[in-house]
């Protein structure tokens, strides 16, 4: 899941001189209190924005030792249960890092390539009309890297403009007990979108583009996407609480993800996700996965190497690998030049698991609604102002 995640330069300037850039120039603070101002951060940013019913935050480091969890709020504005650092939530685009994982593997088993076409799997059917432009089909071109990368130029269900009807979320938020299947969501780029380019003519982000990749795993190991992230991912690395939503028996019982104030968490709208980022998690899970990425527990050194190919500009200081984004922060602003850059897993819902290779420290973090895409970035690098004060005994 993507909503124009767009991270405002002048936004990020503002925010860094308002918030504390020169915060730097400040004596260091123990941990104690980098917790605690932290913690009174999220409570303010919960009271700033009505459209969050929660925050969750983690930062884990090996190379300072700090490990702190953070939860404020409440399950969702209806209840009055507290949110907990181990409660589920739904992690948008997230999944897109799990799918991209899997590929890696059997890429890793010698099973597939990267270049493999797309069509030894999708039959023609599948694949009419999503990639026609002036006539000509170039479905027989587009590769598996073209849709882990968004450079195959198919157009996106879930964001992109439509040449009649209501664009999708439009659809959502008018009525949001619909519900979608994989070959639907397909169905509606085809009905109503045209390609934005030829293949390897240029990014251009794809929710679409994810769900064929979900198909064609289900074709390549024969079995449900459900079942193929249950049995490669969260199976060998413990991750107990993760679950693809709607495809296994597991409750809904989630955090809150609000779209215009309407909480989707118990809603079947959010079956507009699947491969694209369907996955409910816990942080504790998303650690799991992102140090089995970085520790050569799931990929080898090459396959990992290839999803860390952020060759393609997403926006200004932003990049794209396969089904990760990278920030690059001195591009973002030469006022954030200092703060090292990081990389991972990122959704429209103000959800992330990224990695500061560096500093050798992982951010996990949720709060739970569109209105987050680029506001959750923007609160990381205030978070990370204060963490980077932090005295190192």
């Amino acid at each position: 899941m993507k909503k124009g995640m767009r991270i405002a330069v002048g936004v990020i300037i503002l925010a860094g001189i308002g918030f504390g850039v020169f915060a730097y120039l400040n004596r260091p603070i123990s941990k104690e209190e980098v917790t605690e101002k932290i913690e009174q951060h999220l409570t303010n940013v919960l009271e700033k924005n009505e459209s969050l019913s929660s925050a969750l935050l983690t930062i884990s480091s090996d190379q300072t030792g700090y490990f702190e969890q953070f939860a404020v709020g409440t399950k969702n504005h209806a209840s009055n249960e507290p949110a907990r650092t181990d409660s589920q939530y739904h992690a948008a685009s997230v999944g897109k890092t799990m799918c991209a994982a899997v590929y890696g593997m059997l890429v890793d088993e010698g099973r597939i390539s990267f270049d493999d076409k797309i069509n030894s799997w999708l039959d023609a059917d599948v694949l009419e009309g999503l990639f026609v432009i002036d006539g000509t089909d170039y479905s027989d071109q587009v590769t598996l890297r073209h849709l882990l990368t968004h450079t195959s130029g198919i157009g996106d269900y879930f964001e992109g403009p439509v040449t009649s009807g209501k664009p999708l979320l439009e659809m959502i938020a008018a009525n949001p007990e619909l519900s979608f299947t994989p070959e639907e969501l397909i169905a509606f780029t085809r009905e109503n979108q045209h390609p934005v380019g030829r293949p390897g003519q240029q990014y251009y982000y794809s929710d679409t583009g994810y769900i064929l990749l979900g198909l064609i795993l289900e074709a390549i190991e024969g079995k449900p996407y459900s079942a193929i992230l249950e049995e490669r991912i969260f199976e060998p690395l413990d991750m107990d609480d993760s679950y693809l939503m709607f495809y296994q028996d597991e409750p809904a019982d989630i955090l809150g993800i609000y779209l215009n104030g309407i909480d989707l968490s118990g809603r079947n709208a959010l079956s507009v996700d699947w491969s694209g980022g369907g996955v409910v998690t816990t942080m504790d899970d998303l650690l799991a996965f992102m140090k089995a990425l970085e520790d050569g527990t799931l990929l080898s050194d090459e396959g990992y190497g290839q999803m860390k190919t952020f060759h393609h500009r997403y926006d200004k200081g932003i990049y794209y690998g396969m089904g990760m984004m990278y920030f690059d922060f001195s591009e973002l602003s030469f006022l954030l030049s200092s703060m090292t850059d990081v990389y991972g897993g990122v959704g429209a819902t103000g959800t992330y698991v990224l990695y500061d290779e560096e500093k050798d420290t992982l951010f996990v973090a949720n709060f739970g609604s569109l209105d987050f895409a680029e506001k959750g970035i923007e609160e990381l690098v205030k978070i990370r102002m204060i963490y980077d004060r932090m005295k190192v005994e």
